[in-house]
């Protein structure tokens, strides 16, 4: 089926070439009636999107300021199939999915499925990585597993940030959003060239926006009324870059970024709402808050602690430079993770972590004239992570990294219009875990280690100048790990198995009528091995397992058409089909809530084997328009886009109702 949708596509897309109506011939005389080349470096080379044979999104500085997009959730309807939000209960912790995989569990014992880089360097926690736009040339989205180049953890795909360096010219500039419920923004860049060889740049925001719920808990706790709901982010972002000379530089960055926002405050299901208005919080039924009871089983509605410190900071070294034919690269980042977090997810729950991880990358990359071009590199990160959680029983939690890999990716042309590409890359991981549950004393210290050897093959080729076809083949892990849960003997830390991901994908990318139409198709097919999820277990209790294997493909369309000079249409579409297809019991009992989601309430493979997987809506598209036009020496720009996304479930076990998510059509 999609393979028939993607020859479609592609037919009509070579038919359009050839028929080139004379509406287009027309328009296109207009030279500046074209769709602007975007340079991105997702294949660790710098290159035109449309050479790019993999699925990548890239948003330009002027993508970022024209579609509103302030932070990493605002590529939520601007990529197709991305499943973005906050995770539950938190202020800023990232909860993504990409093509139906993805990670919402924030505590950091937990390994992210999708990677996040900024400035080249990876981020290895979830909390707090819904970073702002601070200063940024461009954000690269690539999807489906990054296993060869990018390396761990990135199964369901990479997001990369990548900073506006320091310019060779002296500049300052200056913005301001204003807003109602008390949003008011700014952001502020200096850029001071000191010398032909040195220049510096600097970054600060503020963003504030005031509360959105009422606490209103009754009782002994009616004095305690409250807001919450506050957004309070404050970053700072500088960087020097030095040139020593024509071929070599040195470009170092700092960033720092204090989030107090408050966390999203838990709320009662539709029908069991006092008021039926989900901005105020109040006790459930009959419910009445009492003084005696315990402070980690107080009620929804009487509790009302909910605040949040998170401070995220990063310090990073890149060293590039000429060796005869190749380019020489290092990649120095080290980067520290302190967060401390009072809410409520079915019961209180308080973490603070205290996160530091260093990494340390060096590449060489082949610039022959002759059809063999390749990169080959070493890569190296260390991670410490100390957890402290209150969550029923009090947890501490100390877990640390360490991973190094070697990888090399080729291309060879075969002639002008025909490449391959191929690439290897092998992992050894090691990763030491001590956990206790404080109360009851149960713990778990262990260790372990992992070796991983991903690759990809690929060809593609160039249907005259503005037209390319490919396909693909590659692997992909994510490291395995130990549940962050101990609440029984029986479901203590428990060991959870590595991931691993086998994809297919085919693609085209084609400019079409004088660069006037850009329509970007591709298919794929992902096969997981041992997917890992977190549920309740019968007989055991709420932790991680994996899930023998899962299968899923899609569909997926961005189209770009600038029809005049001032005028343009874009949009795009993703299709989603994911499904469970081998379980073991024990795992259909934990998919299913031990059997909640089942006829009779009996646990059965086939019941589980029918449900869907959470967060991968079937459908999600988005079709948007902008005009714009010169005012008094500036411009002016209209916009306006439709958003349209199918249901999904937010749980595994597909219930109860409420835990289905139906966000309809959304105008902008």
């Amino acid at each position: 089926m999609l393979y028939k949708q993607f020859l479609a596509a592609s037919v009509a897309g070579l038919a359009l070439v050839s028929a080139q109506p004379a509406i287009f011939a027309q328009a296109a005389t207009d030279a500046e009636a074209r769709l602007d080349t975007i340079t991105v470096s997702a294949q660790r080379r710098d290159e035109s999107l449309q050479d790019v044979p993999a699925a990548v999104s890239a948003f330009t500085t002027a993508d970022l300021e024209q579609k509103q997009i302030n932070d990493v959730l605002d590529l939520q309807y601007t990529v197709p199939n991305i499943n973005l939000g906050t995770n539950t209960g938190t202020a800023n912790a990232a909860r993504l999915f990409m093509r139906g995989v993805g990670e919402d569990e924030s505590r950091g014992a937990v390994d992210p499925a999708i990677g996040i880089y900024v400035d080249g360097v990876y981020v290895g926690r979830a909390v707090g990585a819904l970073f702002d736009i601070v200063d940024l040339e461009r954000i690269e989205v690539l999807r489906g597993p990054q296993g060869t180049l990018y390396g761990r953890n990135s199964n369901g795909g990479a997001i990369k940030l990548i900073s506006v360096a320091p310019q060779d010219t002296s500049s300052a500039q200056f913005k301001a959003t204003v807003g109602n419920l008390g949003r008011f923004d700014i952001r502020a860049t200096g850029n001071f060239a000191a010398s032909e060889s040195t220049a510096f740049r600097a970054t600060v925001l503020s963003k504030q926006r005031d509360d959105l719920w009422t606490l209103t808990p009754n009782g002994a706790f009616a004095d305690r009324a409250r807001e919450v709901g506050k957004v309070e982010v404050a970053a700072l972002r500088a960087a020097m870059k030095h040139d020593f000379n024509p071929d070599w530089n040195l470009l170092v960055t700092a960033d720092i970024t204090t989030d107090t926002s408050d966390p999203i405050p838990d709320s009662a299901a539709p029908g069991s709402d006092r008021d039926n208005d989900v901005f105020t919080i109040e006790p459930v039924g009959t419910t009445v808050c009492s003084a005696a009871s315990p402070a980690a089983f107080l009620p929804m509605g009487c509790f009302t602690d909910y605040r949040n410190n998170t401070q995220t900071s990063g310090v990073s070294a890149a060293l590039t430079g000429k060796i005869g034919n190749f380019e020489f690269s290092s990649q120095t980042g080290v980067r520290a993770l302190e967060d401390d977090l009072s809410t409520r997810i079915g019961f209180p729950f308080l973490q603070k972590t205290d996160q530091d991880q260093i990494s340390q990358e060096f590449t060489l990359t082949s610039k022959h004239e002759g059809p063999l071009n390749y990169i080959v590199g070493a890569y190296f990160f260390s991670e410490d992570v100390l957890l402290n959680i209150v969550f029923v029983s009090p947890f501490t939690i100390d877990t640390s990294t360490e991973s190094s890999a070697v990888f090399a990716h080729a291309t060879y042309d075969f002639d002008p219009a025909t490449t391959v590409r191929g690439g290897l890359r092998f992992t050894q991981e090691s990763k030491d875990f001590s956990g206790i549950n404080r109360a009851s004393g149960l713990n778990r210290t262990a260790s372990r280690d992992d070796d991983f050897t991903s690759y990809n093959v690929g060809i593609d080729r160039k249907f005259g100048e503005n037209m390319m076809a490919y396909a693909s083949y590659s692997t992909g892990f994510k490291g395995g790990g130990w549940s962050p849960d101990c609440f029984s003997a029986t479901a203590c830390f428990l060991t959870v198995d590595p991931e691993e991901v086998r994809s297919f994908e085919i693609g085209a990318r084609m400019d079409l009528f004088n660069d006037m139409l850009r329509l970007n198709p591709t298919i794929f097919a992902n096969t997981y091995e041992n997917l890992q999820i977190g549920a309740t277990v019968p007989g055991v209790g709420f932790t991680r397992f994996n899930v023998a294997e899962t299968e899923i493909s899609g569909f997926e369309l961005e189209m770009n058409w600038k029809m005049a000079q001032n005028f343009e249409v874009f949009g795009n579409f993703g299709y989603l089909n994911a499904e469970y297809t081998k379980l073991t019991l024990a795992q259909a009992g934990g998919l299913s809530n031990s059997g909640a989601s089942c006829p009779g309430g009996v646990v059965t493979i086939p019941c589980a084997l029918g449900l869907k997987l959470k967060n991968a809506p079937e459908t999600k598209w988005q079709l948007g328009a902008a005009y714009t036009q010169s005012l008094l020496g500036g411009t002016v720009r209209y916009s306006g886009d439709i958003n349209v996304e199918d249901e999904s479930w937010s749980l595994v076990a597909n219930g109860p109702a409420h835990a289905l998510t139906k966000v309809g059509t959304l105008y902008n």
